[in-house]
């Protein structure tokens, strides 16, 4: 009867913990390098946003998490369906990259308030049920991803 209860709390806490927001802070890796276990980027936690440290060469930026707006902007750019963004739980750093018709028109969009848009980059945690709903993007193993213009979009492994 204890190994039940104990089964059933530990359930109950790992999907608890499975729909609160990601923390984000620790060390992220991918397939693409030498060493399964390569730490590529740090996340750190700095109060209300976060640090993105790219390991290789220390470069840094702030981040802050998108909020619905943001996630959908970002969802609608990769052709995602945006109602699958809801339960994802993403941070962005940098300028957004202009599109085409950004470059091509007269007055520059406006900017967009602080995590009402993505930015250069995006990192994500996405559950199973919302992956599966954006196509590719469910047959991953993690529930992480990254994203920049030049890389497109990379699963990534929470390392620690």
């Amino acid at each position: 009867m204890r190994r039940w209860r104990l089964l059933c709390l530990l359930a109950s806490a790992s999907f608890a913990r499975a729909s609160e927001p990601a923390t984000f802070a620790g060390h992220y890796g991918h397939g693409a390098t030498h060493d399964a276990d390569e730490v590529v980027w740090t996340v750190e936690a700095l109060g209300g946003h976060w640090r993105i440290v790219r390991t290789a060469d220390g470069e840094a930026h702030d981040a802050h998490r998108l909020q619905a707006r943001g996630r959908e902007a970002f969802w609608t750019r990769m052709g995602w369906p945006a109602d699958s963004s809801a339960d994802a739980d993403c941070m962005s750093w940098g300028q957004k990259p202009a599109s085409l018709d950004d470059l091509l028109a007269d007055t520059p969009p406006a900017a967009a308030a602080a995590g009402e848009d993505y930015g250069l980059g995006v990192l994500c945690r996405v559950p199973l049920a919302a992956r599966i709903k954006t196509g590719w993007l469910g047959g991953q193993a993690s529930d992480w991803f990254y994203y920049d213009p030049i890389a497109g979009v990379m699963e990534l492994k929470r390392l620690r």
